[in-house]
């Protein structure tokens, strides 16, 4: 494949003298483009695959919390579908990640997810998960030293519209990571609702010890982390 752009030339006296051709070689774009699209196929076709047990999981679950079990095996199910659920909308995102790069291959326009975010909910349920997490050393994430102090609870937070269950991952993110270097006193999320700027802010702060100024600068580089 050949594209070929013809430009004009012209004489001094604004006379046709001759016409420029430049010429682009388009194999190796539709190659590229062939690949990408398999690629988009394949992650579209183990996204598939894997939303199958996930929904088996759901459904289990489901059936197992409408049950006659404890309260305290009732709380750990509804844990074990919470990361289901969620598990289930990040192989959804990869589809749709795999959708939009096909769109937008084929030169259509790209969709992005909005819906309506309670980040009052979300709170509450990173809340949850946090206290049942674990570290690496299979330690409560959540030390007994350490509170969780949710301004959010009982406050009447507007809802917003994004894309929940990302929202969801960047609460929780941002929460482990302050109970992780947080050794004593509190991690607190709080709310500022703006109705000028019709913005919603929301805070995670900890007492723990802080990120160096030479973490500062690489933090939010692609697989970076303190330690």
């Amino acid at each position: 494949n050949l594209a070929m752009t013809l430009v004009p030339k012209s004489t001094q006296g604004g006379a046709l003298a001759g016409i420029v051709a430049i010429g682009q070689d388009l194999s190796d774009l539709a190659q590229l483009k062939i690949v990408q699209e398999r690629k988009s196929a394949l992650i579209a076709m183990l996204s598939h695959e894997i939303r199958s047990p996930l929904h088996g999981m759901v459904g289990l679950t489901t059936a197992m919390l409408e049950s006659s079990a404890g309260a305290s095996m009732k709380r750990q199910l509804g844990m074990v579908k919470g990361c289901a659920v969620r598990l289930l909308d990040l192989v959804t995102n990869i589809m749709d990640l795999a959708q939009n790069e096909k769109r937008r291959l084929d030169g259509h326009p790209q969709e992005r997810p909005s819906a309506l975010v309670d980040f009052g909910a979300i709170v509450d349920e990173v809340h949850t998960m946090t206290k049942m997490a674990v570290d690496k050393m299979n330690k409560p994430l959540l030390k007994a030293s350490v509170r969780f102090v949710n301004k959010l609870e009982g406050e009447k937070t507007p809802l917003v519209r994004g894309d929940p269950q990302k929202c969801t991952q960047l609460i929780y993110n941002l929460v482990t990571n302050a109970c992780k270097f947080t050794e004593r006193g509190a991690v607190t999320v709080s709310a500022r609702h703006d109705e000028e700027r019709k913005r919603l802010e929301i805070e995670v702060a900890d007492t723990g010890k802080g990120i160096s100024k030479e973490g500062q600068k690489r933090i939010f580089q692609a697989f970076e982390q303190e330690q």
